[in-house]
């Protein structure tokens, strides 16, 4: 019978820790595709002094993240992200409106992703 607790035990610490994970993963992501959005929609109307500052406030914050996204990831998924921030940072520092949106889509495609494989569902598992 001590076993079966154990179990149950081991078994409910597993769904906890997998459910503290998905929800800091969508959280996180969420925040920063509404960062990107912001970003982009600036950019679009040449605010780029505020586009530049969002940049980097999402540079910033993903970096100091990066560690907590090691673990949940793969390190060449946030890799791919903090190149593809630092380089939408440069880009909107010097004002390259195309680059900086083709920058900020590549983001934006590595976040949906993480957000789309990492939530549980079947056909995730197999």
């Amino acid at each position: 019978m001590k076993r079966g607790w154990i179990a149950l035990l081991m078994i409910g610490l597993v769904l906890l820790l997998s459910s503290a994970e998905s929800l800091y993963l969508n959280t996180n992501t969420d925040l920063c595709l509404n960062m990107l959005t912001e970003a982009d929609e600036r950019m679009a109307t040449n605010d780029i002094a505020g586009a530049a500052s969002i940049a980097e406030r999402l540079d910033h914050r993903f970096s100091d993240q990066a560690g907590i996204y090691d673990l949940f990831l793969y390190h060449s998924e946030v890799l791919s992200i903090s190149k593809a921030l630092g380089a939408m940072h440069r880009y909107a520092q010097a004002g390259e409106t195309a680059e900086f949106l083709a920058a900020s889509m590549a983001v934006r495609r590595e976040f949906l992703s993480i957000r789309n494989t990492r939530t549980p569902a079947l056909g995730n598992v197999f």
